[in-house]
């Protein structure tokens, strides 16, 4: 069978950042591919050198529109712990409250584009407009659906009601319930299982290997360990497996591990900030 190479794009319609595919096809089958990761700068490590830390909150935020909350709440532990600011339990609540709710779009963002992808638009219409749900939440209490400006140095610029968190709870119950479908539609509609079962595989020790993370190391059986907030050490453990692969984010460097070595690691890890191993 003749094989054909066709470049789709410039960039993959699907990706929000800018990447190049080229597919070798014979017949309808795509036999091969090479990926071509563009580089999408801007400047923004340049544009806050010449800006105060409050202005950089609103440079931050502007990363990415979809967790744009998630830079911002980063950036702020990086600026509170170098001015040693500590910070309220309840602007920590708050903080945390707009990150999930953040969180919750997000996957629902993901899911209809996904479902659109694979020629499966009710799913996407259905989950944008359950998105609406959190996107309203995020306007009354911040009042923007994108960038919320909810950080400040040392806590939050707003404060959530009772008639806020009431109205939180309510649009979270029917989110509830839709998400259950959701899963329901994940694991058995036809149209859905037809283009993710046994397509595009990932094997354990190759998700090992390349140093796979969240969702997609989960779906490759790999399980993850995370050290207490405000450490260090991530841990990745493989299932069935003695190994374990350690990022050191202060060496920006993964490296594979046995099993034991990595808890003598972990002990001497947390000796050092006098906590019971034994009792974790």
């Amino acid at each position: 069978m003749t094989k054909m190479t066709i470049p789709p794009g410039p960039q993959h319609p699907a990706l929000k950042e800018p990447v190049n595919f080229t597919l070798v096809l014979e017949g309808e089958q795509i036999t091969g591919s090479t990926v071509n990761l563009g580089y999408n700068h801007r400047g923004v490590e340049k544009a806050a050198e010449s800006r105060t830390y409050l202005q950089d909150i609103y440079l931050i935020e502007r990363i990415c529109g979809i967790c744009s909350h998630s830079h911002t709440t980063c950036y702020m532990a990086n600026v509170e712990e170098i001015a040693k600011v500590e910070l309220p339990e309840r602007a920590k609540a708050i903080r945390t409250l707009v990150g999930e709710l953040e969180r919750v779009h997000s996957h629902l963002l993901w899911l209809g584009i996904a479902g659109y992808e694979m020629g499966y638009e009710t799913l996407f219409m259905y989950t944008w407009r359950d998105r609406e749900q959190v996107l309203d939440c995020l306007e009354f209490v911040s009042g923007n659906r994108v960038h919320y400006g909810i950080n400040t140095i040392g806590g939050v610029r707003r404060d959530i009601t009772p008639e806020q968190k009431a109205e939180i709870l309510k649009r979270l119950s029917i989110l509830e319930e839709r998400t259950k479908y959701y899963v329901k539609l994940g694991t058995e509609e036809a149209t859905v299982l037809a283009r993710t079962q046994n397509v595009g595989k990932l094997p354990h020790d190759v998700a090992i290997e390349r140093s796979a993370v969240g969702p997609t190391a989960r779906a490759s059986a790999v399980r993850r360990y995370e050290a207490p907030r405000g450490e260090d050490i991530h841990y990745l453990k493989a299932n069935g497996t003695d190994r374990a692969m350690v990022y050191d984010t202060k060496k920006s460097k993964v490296q594979v591990y046995g099993w034991d070595e990595l808890r003598k690691l972990g002990i001497e890890h947390y000796k050092k900030r006098g906590v019971d191993f034994s009792k974790l």
